[in-house]
């Protein structure tokens, strides 16, 4: 109890101090409180329809169509005087709640070394999950991304973004999450990535990742629905009292004028207040993109940003991606062992603001007991997504 209480209480005041020193800086004296010299209000909405059997339905072999709002969000950008900008970003009916606050933070600018990030944002871990979900080629994010999402959490993060490189360490008070049963306490998270080769009309990208979190005893859990956001969770590991989470990951990208081919590999382990209790997982993923139209992806700042449709008539995109996750734990339980994905997409940009996505996928998997005699399933996915 006195270790778990210790960790909490470092967390919280670790950052909470030095959020204190930025602020208290003599080398920040002269800003008091910031100007707002432009506002920029955002939104987003996603719109999905799924049509799935098989493992998608716990084994059903009666397909089912599920339509649902995916995303709404509305976010406010403030650009202040001083160096120092602000974002407020609300989401609205995710993970079963009528209002959240997805993003709440403040940068400031003004130092040469770095950028400063301090309050509520996403974790910077993984090429495809640093990109946003309304640039990503795929509908839903791999199976990795998924099930290894580190979230959003309250913290600090130091940044610098090059010509040709970036990195980023963050400090954070580790929440609440649906892996994760209860508040855990500190993490720190570091991403750092190359440019190695300068390509004309194209990008080159090499990245490596590595999270440290304590989860002071917290249950925590894996899981994922297949790539289908309204299937069943076949992969749903027993609940864990877990001591501390172990995450590192690795990251390849080129593109070449309409192609583009990026695959990461992650690995996570989970530490049980038990030590003969962990678990541990390890996942991978390749896609590539092809542009039909003469467009191309664009990429900036060690991440992928919208696609700027070249001609009126918009861009048309070919997508496919192969992903598996794999369970690695030394001790057995009655969940699966493997799960891989095949995914085929096309995807059309009218403009910047309006896209629509088609994917077809294939799930596959190996249990070490079988849910049910179906070991596949085949799913349908449609998005409408609109910029507002």
């Amino acid at each position: 109890m006195l270790n778990c209480f210790s960790w909490e209480n470092m967390a919280k005041n670790s950052i909470r101090a030095l959020i204190f020193f930025l602020l208290s800086n003599p080398a920040l004296s002269e800003i008091n409180i910031p100007n707002v010299s432009e506002l920029e209000m955002t939104g987003r909405i996603n719109i999905d329809s799924d049509y799935f059997d098989g493992l998608f339905r716990e084994g059903s072999n009666n397909s089912i169509m599920k339509g649902q709002l995916r995303r709404a969000r509305f976010a406010i950008n403030a650009d202040m005087f001083n160096e120092w900008s602000a974002k407020l970003q609300l989401a609205i009916n995710e993970n079963k709640k009528s209002l959240i606050v997805k993003d709440f933070y403040l940068v400031y600018e003004g130092w040469n070394f770095a950028d400063v990030k301090m309050g509520k944002f996403k974790e910077p871990f993984g090429l495809e999950r640093i990109t946003s979900s309304k640039n990503t080629v795929f509908i839903e994010r791999s199976l990795m991304s998924n099930v290894f999402s580190l979230g959003r959490n309250t913290g600090i993060n130091f940044n610098r973004n090059a010509d040709w490189y970036t990195w980023n360490v963050g400090l954070y008070q580790v929440s609440k999450s649906p892996r994760l049963r209860q508040d855990g306490g500190l993490a720190i998270t570091q991403r750092f990535t190359l440019s190695p080769l300068k390509i004309e009309n194209g990008f080159s990208h090499l990245g490596l990742a590595y999270s440290k979190r304590e989860l002071d005893g917290a249950g925590y859990e894996l899981k994922s629905n297949g790539g289908v956001f309204s299937g069943f969770n076949m992969l749903n590991t027993p609940i864990l009292e877990s001591d501390s989470l172990t995450q590192w990951g690795s990251e390849v990208a080129f593109g070449k004028d309409k192609w583009s081919i990026q695959a990461e590999y992650q690995a996570q382990e989970v530490t049980g207040i038990e030590n003969s209790l962990n678990i541990e997982y390890r996942s991978y993923y390749t896609h590539v993109s092809y542009f039909i139209s003469n467009d191309k992806r664009r990429y900036k700042d060690g991440r992928f940003v919208s696609v700027r449709p070249s001609s009126s008539s918009g861009a048309l995109e070919l997508t496919a991606r192969y992903s598996v996750i794999e369970n690695q734990s030394n001790w057995q339980f009655d969940e699966l062992d493997k799960l891989s994905n095949k995914t085929i997409g096309i995807n059309y940009y009218l403009n910047r603001d309006f896209k629509l996505m088609l994917n077809i996928l294939e799930l596959k998997s190996s249990l070490s007991e079988a849910i049910s005699d179906q070991l596949s399933g085949q799913a349908l996915s449609l998005r409408i997504q609109v910029n507002l």
